[in-house]
């Protein structure tokens, strides 16, 4: 019997993560298909042969992901939900220091109830990290916008580390980024991004997604 050529599981992840590329992909200004480019956006509704299609046109000028470094794989492969929580994290991370470095248990308890448990328990775990910026009133309504901004900042900085090009991320990510600090110290914020996505990523896996 002839061993097989091709290692079943991993054309089995290359598919799954361009089908996650091309979810995450900018597609109206990405793929040259007038006016039906935004018709397409978000690519939940298309058959496979449209899919292929649209995939094959964006990797031929942009870069196949599946033939990426594994950090950038694993960024590309995550679902709009799981970047919204890693860059959740990674903001709060990058200002927490700032904000309170001894953190008691009724400003926590607030943190946790504005944040959430696990961007809470991401920032005190990396707050070695974290920047010297000036403190921002974590617990209010405008703070948290602003730390949600930077987070999705911080991920675009780390996609741009990575080479992936804007044509793989969704004009979704750079609204997200409006409103956010003036500027970013690159160093701790491609740091922490980097964190938050393995950390994000990893428990997914470790859930099976």
């Amino acid at each position: 019997m002839r061993t097989p050529r091709f290692d079943g599981e991993a054309i089995s992840n290359a598919a799954k993560l361009r089908k996650s590329a091309l979810l995450s992909a900018d597609i109206p200004t990405a793929a040259r298909w007038g006016a039906i480019g935004p018709l397409l956006a978000g690519g939940t509704s298309l058959s496979p042969r449209l899919h292929r299609r649209l995939f094959t046109e964006i990797a031929e000028a942009h870069g196949d992901p599946a033939t990426f470094p594994d950090d950038a794989r694993r960024l590309i492969a995550m679902t709009a939900g799981e970047r919204a929580k890693a860059a959740l994290s990674a903001g709060l991370a990058y200002h927490l220091a700032a904000f309170c470095p001894a953190v008691d248990r009724p400003t926590l308890a607030n943190l946790r109830a504005v944040y959430g448990e696990e961007a809470v328990a991401f920032a005190l775990g990396h707050i070695n990290l974290s920047a010297a910026t000036p403190p921002l009133d974590l617990l209010s309504q405008e703070a948290s916008r602003i730390v949600e901004a930077d987070g999705w900042s911080m991920l675009a900085l780390l996609a741009d580390e990575y080479r992936i090009s804007p044509a793989w991320r969704s004009a979704g990510w750079r609204d997200m980024a409006e409103n956010g600090s003036a500027s970013l110290l690159k160093s701790p914020a491609l740091a922490l991004a980097a964190a938050a996505v393995d950390e994000v990523a990893s428990i997914q896996e470790g859930a099976g997604r």
